[in-house]
């Protein structure tokens, strides 16, 4: 290499880690705008009017970026191979709320439902090549990259219709993801995915057998405005999470859960690559449940390993929640 190629291989590889983790995504580096794994056992209860209360606290943590074809993210920078290692940890606590009415409509109940996540995320980028020369600018590009955010995340608020019969339950709605989280764009971490909106429907629908075998899935369909910081509109995707569960007895429920995350259109706007950004995930893990006597309050665990991760983190993440009945 001369000394004077030198320096535009410098430009071209500068350029290039610019977009090995670009915030362009509309869905901040593959983070969707969701509560991936957040329903569980509570998808086969009975839900009475009346107002409850969820307190729910989650644990991420990836120590890998899965490329489009699902493999490690790496970078070709003017002929030059750049290994992209990313670390995610993020901690999520989300109060929910949500309202069972009185008020039938077509033999469905009408509720509401309101959560507002805080987010604690730190992210690392290091990136790393043979070539000695190269260790400063790496660095530097690395570090532009990484970051630690706290703050509100971003709110969804949804209405529904639950059908429910002695050994089934179906619900239908409509909810909102609404940009109340911290967001600037300049910004290598986020609390909120952007300044855009996201309207999905939803879907529940659950089966419970006297033998005591339960299985139930909450699916749902993200469409996204047009993030306005930065011109990028983030895909569709579906995200679907499922649980398969045995009722000990009335207190006791062991199982398993998991969830599928697909997006079905492209990220279209300025810096794209163009594959379209397209995440996928799935991910499975034990869950384990217990409902108090008085019905009054419950608490369960999961934990879930991902796999089959393309354009995002892939690790594993687990969740402490309790489920109250407030009225």
């Amino acid at each position: 290499m001369t000394a004077t190629t030198f320096p535009c291989r410098l430009a071209l590889l500068a350029s290039a880690l610019a977009a090995a983790c670009s915030p362009a995504f509309a869905t901040e580096r593959g983070q969707v705008r969701a509560l991936l794994g957040a329903p569980s056992f509570e998808m086969a209860t009975p839900q009475f009017p009346g107002l409850y209360g969820q307190l729910w606290y989650q644990r991420y943590q990836a120590d890998k970026f899965m490329d489009d074809a699902g493999n490690e993210l790496t970078r070709n920078a003017g002929g030059v191979p750049v290994k992209v290692q990313a670390k995610v940890r993020a901690d999520v606590l989300a109060p929910r709320l949500t309202y069972v009415t009185e008020q039938i409509i077509n033999d469905g109940r009408l509720g509401f439902s309101l959560a507002l996540p805080i987010i604690s995320q730190r992210t690392t980028v290091t990136l790393s090549s043979d070539v000695p020369a190269l260790a400063p600018t790496l660095a530097a590009a690395s570090a532009a990259q990484s970051g630690e955010q706290s703050g509100l995340g971003d709110a969804e608020i949804s209405a529904f219709l639950d059908w429910q019969q002695d050994e089934s339950r179906i619900v239908a709605g409509l909810a909102l993801g609404v940009p109340t989280g911290d967001y600037d764009k300049n910004r290598a971490v986020n609390p909120g995915a952007g300044d855009f909106w996201t309207m999905r429907p939803l879907v529940v629908a659950s089966r419970v057998w006297e033998n005591g075998f339960e299985i139930g899935a909450r699916a749902t369909y993200s469409i996204n405005s047009i993030n306005r910081e930065t011109d990028v509109r983030s895909g569709q995707y579906l995200h679907a999470d499922w649980a398969a569960m045995y009722r000990a007895n009335d207190l006791w429920r062991f199982g398993v859960q998991g969830y599928v995350l697909k997006q079905t259109t492209n990220d279209r706007g300025p810096g794209v690559e163009a594959h379209g950004n397209k995440v996928q995930a799935l991910s499975a893990g034990p869950l384990v449940a217990y409902t108090s006597e008085s019905g009054t309050w419950a608490v369960d665990m999961k934990v879930m390993q991902e796999f089959a991760v393309r354009n995002r983190p892939e690790g594993q993440l687990g969740w402490l929640r309790l489920n109250l009945r407030l009225d």
